[in-house]
């Protein structure tokens, strides 16, 4: 015997909640009502409904992420967004609404519902469909909680793989990867630099193999640390900007820590400017400790480091003749930039 239609409701915001509840009610639905992202996201893997209606005004995650994964799921499943200004190009993803809305909604122009419910046909499997977008619509955070929230194995693969990928099994992140011109930048470190990207077209892939595993802790552990990564990072970027700028003749500049072999920021050469830089300190260190401003001049160009808290340290080289400039640079940039 089938019984009435249904329809999941998911908004965050509760005096938007009352108004969506009541005016669906009124049009024949039957509400089952989600103020967590995440919740909705299991049932529906679970089951289809008859249709889906989303608010715009989510917290923390987007009605375009939703909706991507609500058409990987079951795309046959009737799609409306609630948006204020009843706006489809808002939305802009892959796979668009069936319908955007406006709020406070408008009963006439309310979707009804079928008479049979879609709860009495079998449940619908994932379907291994290529999902793609672009971060500015559904931001990298959000696609990765949603697949670890739907416990998903998957590639995602930002700008093709040119720039980047996120390997994901049973919902947990494994590796990640930010490819980078001098070296590649893996692990949490580069879970950072993808989730700083400016806007990047991505896909989501089925789940093959990483070369290697560089994560082992909770994909929100590791989303929780890439944050802190990407505060870091941007500091990174300010102090290579800084020296560039007041010497514009530096062949290579680079951030790092004393005890890792490679440099977590570079610009230009940084990776001979890092190596060079972090030999003359262990050099000087033989003999004199507790130096952190040192600067040399070789036969053909000119060295300078600053070491500061914790172990970090800027290094830059340039032509000879401009070591004490270089270490005026990056004297200053680790005073203006890290206080």
């Amino acid at each position: 015997m089938a019984t009435a239609p249904d329809a999941l409701l998911i908004v965050t915001m509760q005096h938007r909640r009352a108004v969506l509840d009541k005016a669906l009610t009124r049009a024949g639905w039957s509400l089952t009502v989600y103020d967590e992202v995440g919740a909705a996201l299991l049932h529906v893997r679970e089951r289809p409904y008859s249709a889906i209606f989303c608010d715009e005004y989510l917290r923390g995650a987007s009605a375009g992420g939703f909706l991507a994964w609500s058409r990987r799921l079951n795309p046959d499943v009737p799609f409306y967004v609630i948006a204020m200004q009843g706006d489809e190009a808002a939305l802009g993803v892959q796979g668009r609404p069936d319908r955007v809305m406006s709020f406070p909604p408008i009963a006439a122009d309310l979707p009804r519902p079928a008479k049979a419910s879609l709860w009495d046909g079998p449940p619908v499997a994932l379907r291994d469909l290529p999902l793609e977008g672009t971060t500015a619509l559904v931001p990298l955070g959000d696609l990765i909680e949603m697949l670890a929230l739907t416990s998903a194995s998957a590639v995602i693969t930002l700008g093709e793989g040119r720039i980047g990928r996120v390997y994901l099994t049973d919902g947990q992140i494994e590796h990640a990867v930010y490819v980078e011109e001098a070296t590649d930048v893996v692990g949490i470190r580069g879970l950072g630099r993808l989730l700083d990207l400016p806007e990047t077209p991505f896909q989501v892939l089925p789940y093959r193999h990483p070369s290697r595993r560089t994560l082992h802790v909770s994909t929100a552990a590791a989303l929780t640390e890439a944050a802190r990564v990407i505060d870091e990072q941007r500091r990174d970027g300010r102090l290579l900007e800084a020296v560039i700028t007041a010497c514009p003749d530096a062949l290579g500049v680079a951030t790092g820590y004393l005890l890792n072999d490679a440099p977590t920021r570079t610009q230009g050469d940084g990776v001979a400017a890092f190596a060079r830089g972090v030999a003359l300190v262990e050099a000087v260190k033989a003999t004199v400790s507790g130096v952190t401003h040192l600067c040399v001049e070789a036969e053909s160009h000119a060295f300078a480091i600053v070491v500061y808290r914790d172990g970090q340290v800027l290094a830059a080289h340039a032509p000879r003749g401009r070591s004490l400039m270089l270490l005026s640079s990056l004297a200053k940039a680790v005073k203006t930039h890290t206080r």
